[in-house]
């Protein structure tokens, strides 16, 4: 009887600490589940997106040099974007609107230094459809 007693309650302790063992997370988990951006396109959107746009761009004849500074003014603008809805930063709809529309103007003011008139009007159409979608998807009036 002491036998089967000490089983259960054995058998009770260790699936106890289990179950308590999985819902402690780590404080590093915690934050950064608390930072997690909300992402505005899944996966598969963003790679349609991105195909589109790298199909636009190689349109415009680009030299490699050219092709390499316009890459990195454009992505350097897109990661600017994309971490403007983290938890952390705390911005609303409003912000991050208004801080959105500011990185899209700086970024076409540093490509038209850039660019031949002929390319920056191209940019500027293919780049006005993310901008689109984007204010599509957050429900911001163009």
């Amino acid at each position: 009887m002491k036998k089967i007693h000490f089983l259960f309650i054995a058998t009770f302790l260790i699936s106890i600490s289990s179950a308590f063992s999985q819902n402690l997370k780590s404080e590093k988990e915690i934050r950064r589940q608390a930072a997690k951006v909300d992402t505005v396109y899944t996966v598969q959107e963003r790679a349609n997106i991105e195909q589109w746009f790298h199909d636009r761009v190689n349109e415009m004849n680009l030299s490699e040099d050219k092709r390499n500074e316009y890459d990195t003014v454009v992505y350097s603008s897109i990661f600017q974007m994309s971490r403007l809805n983290d938890a952390d930063k705390n911005y609303s709809i409003d912000e991050i609107h208004t801080r959105f529309d500011a990185i899209v103007d700086d970024m076409n003011l540093e490509l038209k230094s850039i660019l031949t008139t002929e390319q920056y009007i191209n940019h500027l159409e293919n780049f006005s459809q993310i901008v689109r979608s984007v204010y599509h998807k957050y429900g911001w009036e163009d």
